[in-house]
């Protein structure tokens, strides 16, 4: 793809720079046409900008190597109480509703089944063993497993006990069930523009999590999260969204009317809309302290997570070298970039006029290798320099990319403990050849 590369003069500051016709062209020097940007004054920005400076915080303390950014202060056992205070509501929500019971009285007996059946249906998921098309038993994928193991015992964590494969560019670490057992989730898209000895560090920052104390891994902070996620979609499911709608279907109702008994029904309609309307905005009312809570938890505990990704990273430099865990965090960049590959293969394989490969799964994933090897180095700079400026991260939970690999450029220099040429990867791609079909039939939406 270098062949279509072409030289152009910024029109913005006359320098000239690279432009590959494949992605949007833009100036190194005075960066013109980098990317756009929310307005300064939306709210959205505002607090996207808020985040960005409580993370900024946090790396400066991490990268000085202060006491205070080891430290996990007070946040933690305040995390702690809180959700010690929503467990307690529960507990009271089914005592009340089982001293309702034992009343006597018809309608008391009524309002303690309301309450247990709502306690039931709000009860948290502990996420057990259950039925997943995603997973990869040990037995289909010993090799696999057996790498996991060997990266486990490097760090000294619990080895996971399920492998998901998902379609997607992103991973995952969780426990479930009463016993806690750890499942590692891998996206198809990411494993495979990564490199072998990048796939190692990648696993080793998943299962590292183990080693971290992540706040989202305690099974107490987690219920606790859980269940004020619960109470919430209970009491305001959407309801911005349903207030409008409400003030929409009552404007267009009067459209439809009968051409008899117009005013009645115009009444009927109003008075309708207006129970809806109060409804509503009473559920929000309600809802108003459950909100406060999940937000002051999740306050919380997002400088301990966003520590303990960091602390992750520093796991996948120890186990997989501190090259190829940096090399794996800026792979996390050109996400837009292999997402937008899948896109259009999958707008090709539903058009007539394009001709199926015999291995759909083959010719997708090798395919999303080779296109992202052949992005540019104009284009990756970009992607940077965008990510770094918009303060993009993997999700809420996580530092911005950009941060991180810079605090990982700042450590030491640390080589691998587990080396990839000692690794059967001919085996592991056979093994996740299953997964492969059913990632790719996913993504192309047959």
């Amino acid at each position: 793809m270098t062949d279509s590369i072409a030289t152009r003069t910024c029109p913005q500051c006359g320098a000239a720079y690279d432009a590959d016709p494949r992605f949007s062209e833009w100036c190194p020097g005075c960066e013109w046409n980098l990317g756009a940007e929310l307005p300064a004054n939306s709210s959205a920005e505002r607090g996207r900008s808020r985040e960005r400076e409580r993370a900024e915080k946090l790396y400066e303390r991490l990268a000085a190597g202060s006491a205070e950014g080891r430290r996990r202060g007070p946040a933690r056992p305040a995390a702690l109480a809180l959700a010690a205070l929503v467990h307690l509501v529960t507990l009271l929500v089914v005592a009340a509703s089982l001293w309702l019971l034992l009343t006597g009285q018809v309608f008391f007996i009524l309002l303690g089944l309301v309450g247990l059946g709502l306690a039931y249906l709000l009860r948290p998921r502990l996420g057990g063993r259950r039925e997943d098309p995603a997973l990869v038993t040990r037995e289909q994928a010993p090799q696999l497993y057996a790498l996991s193991d060997q990266v486990s015992q490097a760090l000294g964590t619990r080895a996971p006990g399920r492998i998901r494969v998902q379609s997607g560019y992103h991973t995952g670490y969780a426990r479930l069930g009463m016993r806690q057992e750890v499942e590692v989730t891998v996206g198809m898209a990411l494993w495979t523009v990564l490199t072998p000895q990048e796939r190692i560090a990648l696993l080793a920052r998943e299962i590292g999590h183990g080693a971290t104390r992540d706040p989202r891994s305690d099974l107490w902070l987690r219920v606790a999260l859980d269940t004020l996620d619960a109470w919430y979609a209970l009491l305001a499911p959407g309801a911005g969204d349903e207030l409008m709608r409400n003030r929409i279907e009552s404007s267009s109702q009067y459209h439809a009317l009968p051409g008899t008994g117009i005013l009645p029904q115009m009444g009927a309609n109003a008075r309708k809309a207006l129970m809806e309307d109060l409804t509503v905005r009473l559920l929000m009312l309600c809802a108003l302290p459950v909100r406060w809570a999940r937000n002051a938890l999740h306050r919380l505990i997002l400088a301990g997570s966003q520590h303990a990704e960091y602390q992750a990273d520093g796991l996948a430099a120890r186990v997989g070298s501190s090259r190829a865990a940096a090399s794996m965090l800026d792979a996390l960049h050109l996400e837009a970039s292999a997402t937008a590959y899948l896109r259009k293969q999958c707008t090709l394989t539903g058009h007539s006029a394009v001709a199926r490969p015999a291995d759909i799964a083959q010719a997708l994933w090798d395919g999303l290798a080779q296109y992202v090897d052949s992005v540019p180095d104009i284009e990756r700079e970009r992607r940077r320099r965008l990510a770094a400026r918009q303060g993009t991260a993997v999700d809420a939970w996580h530092p911005p990319t950009h941060l991180r690999i810079r605090l990982q450029a700042q450590r030491p220099e640390q080589p691998a403990a587990l080396l990839a040429d000692a690794v059967d990867w001919s085996a592991i791609h056979a093994e996740l050849e299953d997964s492969r079909w059913r990632t790719a039939i996913l993504v192309l939406g047959i």
